[in-house]
């Protein structure tokens, strides 16, 4: 292997930087990238790389992340302090967290690449960050409520169960913490005042992954003490005095002031208050952190841009707080960037552009021409004449090169040489040649990753977690409301239960070990719900008329599918090496679900019969890549293939996704719509019936009777629930002959896809790439200054910008507004009232950049994939659903820039309670939070209707969708012939057990109900005793109420031995009945030796063949049933 770093160790720039000459100039980004990677790869001391925004720093951090993994860091802080305020990057924060934290942690040599704003912020000196770092041991003495206040005071956020970073929870005698330095949350328990065990923990699972001695536990916040407070206060006191004469109106004034006080001294840790970080008296900056450091400026031109624009902006943003009674008129928020950054003698890279005197890189370029495998390998042979050959590519393309070399009877070893480094690109040193797979296969090479520390936290698997005020559904009394968990005491027996309210203020009481006939009642949102009456046959006779229908669905399910399997069609041919190389060029690493896909509809389309497979996944997971390689498996076998869209522009954005992505194989790819012009058109048809194009893609005019292909077999459908009746008649029957493969963005509920199995051939992409870009998303007060400033960013590095305006009637003035707010901004506009024709000319000119920001409705909401539009701001979000709101949400983020969504809504706007509920959950709009859940709940929903029927979609809106898709699923089942075995309840309880969960133990009613629902499904004691250990895991020691509500279950799993016919609980006595057959082979002897060993009390009577136990009710009667029933599973 050939480490590529010594190619450049004589570089002469690389030379000049390490010896601090400054006369680089008008480096290019892949010679800026390798020079600093080199050069830190030589010296082995940090360096901290200032680029001019924080845009170009997130650049070159993922240009170099492949070269240096982890030794490369990124520090970046927002530019705009009135962003900042209103919506801070939590990822964004976390990442500051955990540069720091490792800057005070790990002294190995790092490259921190940052911008000027991040240099010149205040921070917590790093003597201040470290001192409040706890360091805790097995034994120490810690007092828990003095950890909680330590953890709140450094910045942690307590949650009810941990399920991201810098935050922690605190239940039983443990509490869990996630800190930003550790991979995995961290589990203290505590017995007394003193810490018993400290162990790492899973999660998913929130199981012990493993048992540590100890642990640190960092800083959550960078508005942290460690001075006296009164100080800091009786400094911001100062400056208000000297402010009231100024002030507009100072009672105000002070009564803001007073409030952001009040907050930092309760540890109330808001990102808007970071401003006040200047009174503080130890502050320090980003560079403070490091002692032996190389500073490089790159570049002073772009640097000095910047910084004067940003600082302009900010000062503007100051005065107008303070003219508002909202702010101070002084905040020494910025340091001079001067005096920070010159105390640190800096490498200066003056320009962009070389000058005469530069000292110039070696590094070149590349250029090898995109070619067919086999001429890559004549390519590769004549180049190794003259150079010496290095290749950066992955294991499945060397198999792919060494295959082709083999074939031409060469050995690919005896021309190049390999490097284990991931580059980026290719490039010439002097007489070497470095190969990537963009060089050689023609593969678009990511440029980074996007380091994301909340990458350890996880969506909650279920959509249905129960809140008091929700809507549930009982099998039998139907639809009510959820009051919560109460704990009811009848004859001194304790027992809890779910409390639901219906119609006419009826209650109903559900023991928790029934709570499998109540479920969460999810229908479309805003669709109105009515309470049932308790005792009314409405519910039942409802039921019944859902029922008939869902079972005429099942049949014709069940019916297409079997007549699609009598068909016959093409049976495609296994992979080989071409499909291989075509699957090998994709840049990204394919999810589980991709690759579960492909092989899915590799299957399908290997056997003899049509295929005919809907492949439904989230916007940007994939569907397109997958769609793919189902197109080249048929083009390999000659077979021609369609891609049927339902809009022009997607129709001509696919175009440009497959053009792109078959380039360097001989497949020819043809676009008919109605932006070709009739001559291209009928061109195009007459070579489609000649056999001389491979892929056609276009909207419903390929499916048009005077279209006519040579050989069609494989029709690939984008969204065919939007297509009109004709097309999808015209689509029923190409689906008797040819393979088909429908694609949708709107997810299936899983139950669902399980009970379409062996009914319809359905693939799924549930998981996200994993370097895929997040968006941030704010949620703000709809402010004029911070749209002007949102879109000035968004054009400042060459993007777009979506804003979403959903009133046809103002649209126009909306738009003449913002271009009155951003004059150098290009605006149209998009709404549904106009023709189609009218919407499609300017969403093409708008894909083209003739114009960079679209003002429209939710005409985007679907079926648009713009790559440059990375900022999406939407009026009014407290308007629309949650499932439309992510939908729209996700027009944005599809290229390797972070993309920005503002969800905004009026201010001083009196919000409903649902909008208010709404925009709590839109805060929580990451992949991890409850925003999401409920967005992807009531997206299934949708999907399920898609898939189904408007009609069906209906009755899951009646009776919810759990309740319909368990009778749908029933229904299906009864169609194929299954005979359903019912889930054996348990025919034995025990009601004499005081067991029940106390609230001031769990005091999370989701939390009570997942014990609850565990217990039900255990049917093996050691499962029992697993989950017990689990629970005191994750609990701490358990009270003895829950260890009751285990000995219940343990006595409830005895007496459903298939030995015990009957147990019953009377007024005085208990009475076990054993079984006819067990009664009549027991050893009576030696059985009533042991039961007179265990109580003298308890009585045996012979009864028609049936031995019956008697337990009078006297001290200690269950412990005496629960030694005979040892008896009597072990006899």
């Amino acid at each position: 292997m050939i480490n590529f770093y010594q190619l450049l160790e004589k570089d002469p720039a690389v030379l000049a930087l390490n010896k601090n000459i400054e006369k680089i100039n008008g480096l290019t980004e892949t010679e800026e990238t390798l020079v600093l990677a080199a050069s830190f790869q030589q010296q082995k001391e940090t360096k901290i790389v200032v680029k001019g925004n924080m845009y170009s720093a997130q650049q070159l951090y993922y240009r170099l992340y492949p070269l240096l993994k982890d030794d490369v860091l990124l520090f970046t802080m927002e530019e705009s302090l009135r962003v900042e305020a209103v919506a801070a990057s939590p990822s964004m924060y976390a990442n500051q967290m955990e540069v720091l934290t490792t800057l005070c942690l790990d002294e190995k040599p790092k490259i921190i690449i940052t911008h000027p704003m991040a240099i010149i912020r205040y921070l917590p000196r790093k003597e201040s960050f470290e001192k409040l770092i706890l360091n805790l041991s097995i034994n120490q003495k810690y007092n828990m409520n003095s950890l909680r206040n330590d953890l709140i005071k450094s910045g942690y956020k307590q949650t009810a169960r941990i399920d991201q970073p810098l935050t922690f929870s605190l239940r039983g005698g443990v509490i869990d913490v996630f800190s930003i330095q550790d991979e995995k949350p961290i589990r203290i328990e505590f017995f007394d005042d003193e810490i018993d065990s400290i162990r790492y923990f899973d999660i998913s699972t929130q199981r012990t992954i493993k048992q540590v001695e100890n642990c640190k536990i960092v800083p959550a916040s960078l508005l942290i003490f460690d001075e006296d407070f009164s100080t800091f206060e009786q400094r911001i006191k100062t400056q208000l005095e000297k402010d009231k004469k100024k002030a507009r109106n100072f009672a105000t004034l002070k009564d803001n002031i007073e409030r952001d006080i009040n907050y930092l001294k309760n540890n109330i840790f808001e990102h808007y208050l970071y401003r006040y970080q200047c009174f503080k008296e130890n502050i320090a900056s980003l560079l403070d952190y490091v002692k032996n450091k190389q500073v490089i400026i790159s570049t002073d031109a772009d640097v000095r841009a910047n910084l004067d624009l940003v600082l302009n902006e900010n000062y503007e943003y100051i005065n107008e707080l303070y003219n508002n009674d909202l702010g101070l008129n002084y905040y020494s928020v910025f340091d001079d960037f001067d005096r920070v950054i010159e105390k640190h003698k800096p490498y200066h890279i003056k320009s962009s552009f070389a000058s005469l005197d530069s000292i110039k890189s070696k590094v070149k370029m590349t250029y090898f021409p995109l070619l067919p495998l086999d001429k890559v390998v004549e390519e590769i042979v004549r180049l190794a004449k003259r150079n010496k050959i290095i290749l950066s590519i992955n294991k499945t393309q060397r198999e792919i090169l060494e295959s082709a070399f083999n074939h031409e009877k060469l050995k690919l070893d005896d021309y190049v040489q390999f490097t284990d480094v991931e580059l980026f690109e290719g490039f010439n040193y002097e007489e070497i040649m470095v190969l990537t797979a963009k060089e050689l296969f023609g593969v678009k090479i990511v440029k980074g990753r996007y380091e994301n520390k909340f990458k350890e936290a996880v969506v909650l698997e279920s959509y249905n977690d129960l809140k008091i005020g929700d809507y549930v559904v009982h099998n039998q009394h139907g639809i009510g409301k959820y009051e919560g968990i109460v704990t009811k005491e009848i004859q001194n027996k304790h027992r809890d239960y779910l409390q639901i309210r219906y119609k006419d203020d009826d209650l109903l009481l559900v023991p928790l070990e029934q709570f499998k006939l109540v479920r969460k009642f999810l229908a479309a949102e805003g669709v109105g719900v009515r309470l049932s009456k308790l005792g009314s046959k409405s519910w039942e006779r409802n039921k019944q008329k859902i029922q008939a229908e869902v079972n005429d669905i099942a049949e014709r399910l069940v019916e297409l599918y079997s007549a699609r399997e009598e068909n016959i069609g093409h049976a495609f041919s296994k992979d080989d090496e071409y499909i291989r190389k075509f699957e090998a060029n994709f840049p990204y690493q394919l999810t589980e679900d991709q690759e579960k896909a492909i092989a899915e509809i590799k299957y399908d389309m290997e056997q003899p019969r049509p295929m005919d497979r809907l492949l439904c996944g989230d916007v940007g997971f994939g569907k397109t890549e997958v769609a793919m390689v189902a197109a080249f498996k048929a083009v390999k076998d000659l077979k021609q293939v369609a891609y049927l869209c339902p809009t022009t522009i997607l129709s001509l954005q696919h175009y440009n996704t497959f053009v792109d992505r078959f380039r360097g194989f001989p497949v020819k790819i043809k676009l008919l719509n109605r932006y070709v012009v009739p001559s291209g058109q009928k061109q195009i048809i007459k070579e489609l019936k000649e056999g001389k194009i491979d892929i056609l893609i276009g909207t419903h005019r390929i499916i048009s009777n005077d279209v006519k292909f040579a050989d069609l077999g494989l029709l690939i459908i984008d969204e065919e629930q939007r297509f009109g009746v004709q097309a999808k008649e015209k689509i029923k029957e190409y689906k008797k002959s040819i393979d088909v493969l429908s694609l949708s963005a709107t997810p299936i509920p899983r139950t669902l896809q399980m009970s379409l199995v062996g009914v319809m051939s359905l693939s799924q992409l549930d998981t996200a790439p994993q370097d895929r870009m997040p968006i941030q998303t704010y949620v703000v007060e709809k402010n004029d200054s911070l749209i002007r400033e949102v879109i000035s960013r968004e054009l400042a590095r060459s993007g777009q910008v979506f804003y979403l305006y959903n009133n046809v009637s103002n649209i126009y003035n909306v738009a003449r507004k913002i271009s009155t707010m951003v004059p150098n901004a290009t605006v149209a506009v998009g709404h549904g009232k106009m023709n189609r024709e009218e919407i499609e000319d300017v969403m093409y000119r708008f894909v083209n950049k003739e114009f960079n920001i679209l003002i429209c409705t939710t005409i985007i909401e679907t079926g648009i994939d713009i790559p440059n539009v990375n900022t999406i701001i939407i009026e009014d979000a407290d308007r629309f659903g949650l499932a439309q709101l992510y939908q729209i949400r996700g027009r944005v983020g599809r290229s390797n820039k972070i993309a920005y969504a503002y969800l905004m809504y009026r201010d001083n706007k009196q919000l409903s309670e649902t909008a208010t509920k709404r925009l709590q959950a839109i805060k929580e709009f990451t992949e991890l939070g409850s925003g999401y859940k409920v967005a992807m709940r009531d997206l299934t929903i949708r999907g399920a209707g898609d898939l189904l029927g408007e009609r069906q979609a209906g009755f899951i809106n009646t009776i919810g969708m759990s309740l319909y898709l368990e009778m749908l699923n029933k229904a299906i089942n009864r169609q194929k012939g299954i005979i359903e075995e019912e889930i054996e309840e348990s025919r034995n309880t025990v009601s004499e057990v005081d067991g029940y969960i106390p609230s001031q133990f769990v005091s999370e009613d989701m939390e009570k109900l997942e014990i609850y629902q565990q217990l039900a499904i255990i049917n093996k004691e050691k499962d029992l005793i697993n989950y017990e250990k689990e629970l005191r895991d994750y609990y701490g020691k358990l009270p003895v109420t829950i260890t009751n509500l285990f000995e219940k279950k343990k006595l409830e799993l005895m007496l459903n031995s298939d030995r015990i016919s009957s147990y019953d609980e009377y007024e005085k006595e208990n009475r076990i009945v054993l079984t006819q057959e067990y009664s009549s082979t027991i050893d009576g002897v030696r059985f009533f030796e042991k039961i007179s060993k265990i109580s003298s009390e308890i009585k045996l009577r012979y009864i028609k063949g049936q031995i019956i136990l008697v337990f009078e009710k006297k001290k200690n009667y269950m412990s005496r049933i629960a030694k005979v029933l040892e008896v009597i599973n072990n006899l």
